[in-house]
């Protein structure tokens, strides 16, 4: 950070902040709380403000990516094969994620801010709880958590939730302390810049429809989607399909031929425009689906996780998206029929959804919640 900028922030009434950000990325875990992470990150250095992530390295990391991405990393050391972490701390649902105790984790993350010193710590883990948010409080830092599943205890000055749940605002009642700040749904989402730009001044809308499972599909359903491909000879329109940079079964998916109205690519640089000029969106629910709403982009909906279950049934409800139900249980034929419909009805479907109230500005709004609680 330049004195410029601080200078100018301190004229505004806002202190430079110094900010640490607690997530992981692995195969198990997918790359969707990083992503989002990345985003907070860039905005937040965007805004004069210091920034320093904390990573353990796991099988499917991306700390390399947001290296490159410009943000700076501080690598937890990957653990042992064969530990075993005890279960004291160690009973969530995702405990098993983090691959050693919070206890742990808390003093390894210590440690390593030590030089730092940090304003706030940022903590986006469904392994982490209030016993590791109390660890890095006592250490004289504010503490964001970002949630989803309002299953565990917290203590935070911030509470961030983005996704359209029913009835979000008692989902944290007595989970988290009485004078937290509460940041609940699609408002608050963390979208990239470009989402606000085109969302306000749209793509032309291609013969395309766009396929992407997130970064690691967990379930495979970008393999049953390109066998179903193969069933078809000629579709009227195209596909692009990505499969992601963590996907473990890249080499299958490559392994067979791609018909002429299909196009397979690992990621895209320019991912945003490619959606936002899609006529139609199969996906996964989670964030990806907050994107495709965003841009009012139809879709048909996978849950890949039972965490996303809630999400996905609830956007379900709406009439306004269709649902295949969990990946674990979806099948070639399914996508076969769900091409088969897209044939029959697409030109029949409204090529965007009704305006809704996510306007991509999520991101201002929870660092401008941060400047100001002193």
């Amino acid at each position: 950070m330049t004195q410029a900028i601080a200078s100018a922030l301190e004229e505004k009434g806002h202190v430079p902040m110094k900010v640490a950000i607690r997530v992981d990325a692995s195969w198990q875990i997918g790359t969707g709380h990083v992503m989002r992470c990345l985003v907070l990150a860039k905005k937040l250095l965007e805004k004069g403000h210091e920034v320093w992530m904390v990573s353990r390295v796991l099988k499917g990391n991306f700390i390399d990516v947001c290296q490159s991405e410009g943000v700076k990393v501080i690598p937890l050391p990957a653990v042992e094969k064969n530990h075993t972490p005890s279960t004291k701390q160690n009973d969530l649902p995702h405990s098993h994620w983090l691959e050693t105790t919070q206890e742990i984790d808390s003093k390894q993350s210590l440690v390593a801010l030590s030089f730092f010193h940090p304003d706030w710590v940022i903590c986006d883990h469904y392994a982490l709880d209030s016993h590791f948010e109390h660890t890095m409080a006592a250490a004289g830092t504010k503490i964001l958590v970002i949630d989803d599943l309002a299953n565990r205890q917290h203590e935070c000055h911030i509470l961030l939730d983005q996704n359209p749940f029913p009835h979000f605002e008692t989902r944290y009642q007595n989970l988290i302390p009485e004078t937290s700040l509460i940041l609940l749904g699609p408002k608050y989402a963390l979208l990239r810049d470009n989402f606000y730009q085109l969302r306000n001044n749209p793509k032309k809308i291609k013969n395309q429809i766009f396929v992407f499972f997130s970064g690691t599909d967990p379930t495979g359903e970008n393999l049953k989607f390109i066998e179903a491909c193969q069933h078809f000879e000629f579709l009227p329109f195209q596909i692009k399909m990505i499969y992601g940079m963590g996907n473990k079964k890249k080499e299958d998916i490559l392994c067979f031929p791609q018909p002429d109205f299909l196009v397979c690519i690992e990621s895209l640089p320019d991912f945003d425009s490619e959606l936002c000029a899609s006529r139609y969106a199969i996906g996964s629910a989670g964030v990806n689906a907050i994107e495709r709403a965003c841009l009012k982009i139809p879709s048909t909906l996978v849950c890949l996780t039972n965490d996303q279950r809630p999400m996905a049934e609830h956007l379900a409800k709406t009439g306004l998206y269709r649902y295949l139900g969990e990946g674990e249980n979806t099948r070639v034929e399914d996508y076969i029929e769900e091409i088969t419909w897209l044939c029959e009805n697409l030109d029949a479907q409204t090529h965007r959804l009704e305006i809704d109230d996510i306007d991509a500005l999520g991101c201002e709004r929870v660092v401008s919640a941060m400047e100001e609680i002193k």
